[in-house]
């Protein structure tokens, strides 16, 4: 991996993509660089965009509630030097966090929307009644906390908690306990092949009949074996749509080549997000703490 000066990830302390960043770091062997925190997936994405030698952490799938919009629809938008350059899968335990020491003290709940519907039986079951608040990112909900009276609570990580230091009033709220976020490494240049990649693609198919199914028919000619797809309003043209899609190999792989080659004539546009080695583990919270 190239050397880099920043370290760009959502923030605040605390967050699930500081988590991510941190395991990062240590599989990549990273040392001599700046932590940058950002308030935003698009200012991380920017950031990258406008340096060589940064690289950022954002989030891009949940296991529970699908892919990160913000983050798909903003690296489709920034250039193409910014690529995806790896990815893990990090285990998503929520708590419910607050100055107060018991849960009947609470009746206001703050966080991401993200983790309020990830925790909805929990919140239902217990808190009812509370009104709910959304916060940027579940970090942000946690650090809000300083200046909110006691019956506010935030939904974050245990970590979040140790930082600010505020009570758990429970852990492990979320409802599905088996609930996995993908984050990705952004960087801008493309990355070797490894012999067990990936690669993420847009594209938005030509507006004639069967254009879609050619494009899919292609990646099966070559045995290329496709691992997601989900379509997205283009924001260009009501009722045109783009498509994105994981499929098995690297850029740099001849079937690979090939197949980009033979959907020319079906897309309208193309943005290969990254060519990057697939995660091999989930790589558990505990290890941080």
């Amino acid at each position: 991996m190239q050397e880099f000066h920043n370290l760009v990830y959502l923030g605040p302390e605390g967050s699930y993509t500081e988590i991510a960043a941190e395991q990062f770091i240590k599989l990549n062997n990273i040392n001599n660089f700046n932590r940058v925190i950002k308030n935003s997936i698009i200012k991380v994405i920017e950031a990258v965009d406008s340096s060589d030698n940064d690289f950022g952490v954002v989030p891009l799938e949940n296991s529970i509630e699908g892919i990160v919009r913000e983050t798909l629809d903003n690296l489709v938008k920034t250039t193409s030097r910014v690529m995806i350059t790896g990815e893990i899968l990090v285990p998503i335990s929520h708590c419910l966090i607050s100055k107060a020491e018991n849960l009947n003290e609470i009746d206001e709940i703050i966080s991401i929307s993200q983790a309020l519907a990830q925790c909805r039986n929990f919140i239902e079951k217990n808190l009812k009644d509370a009104e709910i608040l959304t916060s940027t990112s579940t970090s942000e909900a946690v650090k809000q906390l300083k200046d909110l009276p006691k019956n506010y609570a935030a939904i974050g990580s245990s970590q979040a908690a140790d930082i600010y230091g505020y009570n758990i009033l429970s852990s492990g709220i979320n409802d599905e306990k088996d609930n996995l976020t993908r984050f990705v490494l952004l960087g801008s240049a493309v990355t070797e092949p490894t012999g067990k990649d990936k690669t993420s693609m847009a594209f938005s198919a030509s507006n004639k009949p069967g254009a879609l199914v050619q494009v899919l028919s292609v990646f099966k000619d070559y045995n290329i074996n496709l691992s997601y797809i989900e379509s997205r309003p283009s924001r260009k043209i009501f009722g045109e749509y783009t498509f994105f899609i994981d499929f098995d190999g690297h850029v740099k792989d001849e079937n690979v080549r090939a197949a980009m080659e033979k959907i020319m004539p079906f897309i309208n546009f193309h943005r290969v997000l990254g060519s990057y080695q697939k995660f091999t583990q989930i790589h558990t919270i505990s290890a941080f703490v």
